[in-house]
């Protein structure tokens, strides 16, 4: 699905960290919905999402993170912990406002973490949140904390290798090819990413139990990014009030980009939850 209409542009941060985005905007929207992108990655990735969200009537926008893709600041690091929660709210706010709507926020893996923090703690007014295989948990191994306790106290915003076994993105080869060849992929993290997504995780756990929003949870059942247990856990702690979720068990972390048929499912199911909740 190709996208003509796509502008982008940027923002600047308060500590004058250029942030970059996309967008595409709707002619006769019904709504707008901010997206926000993994560790290691960027925007450019998810234009065929963004149609989907664009098919349905909504205006999108996605920001690079800092230390990522076309924004400035050092490849995967932070300058502060609360770096990712008040960049968003820049982006977010300022296409809330140019769009005269409150929008819905997607988020996918860290940026699954991002945006789920930032509806449940309240940070913006929201419409509703989508999460696309978030980091609502990681595995750790015991030499990996003393690591990174090690990394925290002498360099907390030295970035280093992940490791991430980028073959089990997805199921498609073209896509892990893709994922592999792309410049403005990186495959680091720093210690002070780490532990903001190590706080951000149990924040979004304890306000779980207050938010009663629209939530639609879509994940991946066989993720070697992050532990879909995270995301278990948040959806029990949410009220039952409107919330869905679906966990695709032979799919890896990036749902979105596998392979035709396990994509079509999870798109099918997204393009259902946004009819009810558009009509």
């Amino acid at each position: 699905m190709q996208l003509n209409n796509e502008n982008t542009g940027t923002v600047q941060a308060s500590d004058g960290t250029t942030l970059f985005y996309r967008e595409w905007r709707h002619a006769e929207p019904r709504g707008a919905i901010v997206l926000v992108h993994g560790l290691g990655e960027h925007g450019g990735r998810y234009a065929e999402l963004a149609g989907l969200f664009h098919d349905a009537g909504l205006s999108v926008r996605i920001h690079d993170h800092r230390g990522h893709g076309k924004s400035g600041g050092a490849r995967g690091s932070l300058r502060s912990d609360a770096d990712f929660l008040t960049d968003l709210k820049l982006v977010f706010d300022d296409f809330a406002q140019q769009c005269n709507t409150t929008p819905f926020i997607f988020g996918h893996s860290l940026g699954g973490l991002v945006a789920a923090r930032f509806a449940t703690g309240g940070l913006s007014k929201v419409r509703g949140l989508l999460l696309s295989s978030p980091a609502l948990a990681i595995r750790m191994s015991g030499f990996q904390k003393i690591l990174l306790a090690l990394t925290t106290r002498l360099a907390p915003g030295f970035a280093v290798p992940t490791s991430l076994p980028a073959e089990l993105v997805s199921h498609d080869t073209a896509v892990v090819q893709r994922y592999r060849n792309d410049p403005l992929n990186h495959g680091k993290v720093a210690a002070r990413v780490v532990n903001f997504m190590l706080s951000a995780m149990a924040q979004v756990q304890r306000d779980a139990g207050t938010f009663t929003l629209p939530l639609l949870l879509q994940i991946a059942g066989d993720d070697a990014f992050v532990d879909p247990q995270g995301s278990r856990s948040f959806f029990s702690r949410v009220p039952q009030v409107d919330k869905c979720l679906y966990c695709y068990d032979d799919a890896y972390h990036e749902i979105f980009n596998e392979s035709k048929e396990r994509r079509l499912r999870v798109q099918g199911d997204l393009q259902s939850w946004l009819a009810l909740h558009l009509a």
